[in-house]
């Protein structure tokens, strides 16, 4: 009788600890619904400030602006330009732009290009003005002795102080000559290349709306110069003013 008593009592020892146990670790390990099922609904006003979360505000750009600006874009692409000439002088292209500023948007293009370079003939310096005034006095008359019409002068500064000219020429076959006849007198001459550089007119053509627009009218615009020509050129970039800072 006795152990049937302790083994009752000890059943409900077990069975207390594993109602106590294991409900508790089951609580602990399971994730808790976000919400249940017939829960109380609350207005915002009803619930205070510590319970509530707060979210950043994005803002999305209107898809009708981002559309309008690619519009834009290829509106500006589509662009055609061109280049005209080149003009006998700047005169001569201004009065172009004058006359058919009404067809497009015309503006004169002055531009450095490489030109026939000069050829520059002279002694070297000498070591002093006295010696080289000398050799000057001795040239001249020694070019009036054998009808040389060579004409010399004196360099009083900078890099070739005291060197005797004899000329700068356009065509090379000029200088050689001089050289030449320097050369039956017994004196050795540089010839010298002088790159130089030309101004040219030339007029651009921006912002017309295609290239068989321009075709069109620049079959009325040539008849007055058909010396000049036209080909594409790269439009200029326009910087806008950004929209937002």
């Amino acid at each position: 009788m006795r152990g049937i008593v302790f083994g009752l009592l000890f059943s409900n020892l077990v069975y207390l600890a594993w109602n106590l146990f294991v409900p508790a670790a089951s609580e602990r390990g399971a994730p808790r619904p976000a919400a249940q099922i017939g829960a109380s609904v609350q207005l915002v006003s009803e619930v205070s400030a510590e319970q509530l979360r707060r979210y950043r505000v994005q803002q999305v750009e209107p898809a009708q602006d981002l559309a309008g600006s690619a519009d834009e874009a290829v509106e500006e692409q589509a662009l055609y330009c061109a280049q005209i000439g080149p003009f006998r002088t700047e005169d001569d292209a201004q009065n172009f732009v004058n006359t058919n500023a009404q067809r497009m948007s015309l503006a004169v293009d002055i531009r450095q290009v490489p030109a026939a370079p000069d050829y520059r003939v002279f002694l070297r310096p000498f070591a002093s003005k006295e010696l080289a005034t000398s050799t000057q006095e001795t040239l001249r008359a020694a070019f009036a002795a054998n009808n040389f019409t060579i004409d010399t002068y004196l360099v009083p500064r900078g890099e070739l102080e005291n060197s005797i000219a004899l000329g700068l020429f356009g065509e090379q076959r000029n200088a050689l000559n001089v050289q030449q006849q320097m050369q039956g007198l017994g004196y050795q001459v540089v010839v010298r290349t002088e790159e130089k550089q030309a101004s040219e007119a030339w007029v651009f053509a921006s912002a017309i709306e295609s290239e068989a627009v321009f075709a069109q009218q620049w079959a009325q615009m040539r008849l007055s110069r058909s010396y000049i020509s036209t080909g594409e050129k790269l439009c200029e970039t326009i910087a806008h003013t950004p929209q937002f800072p």
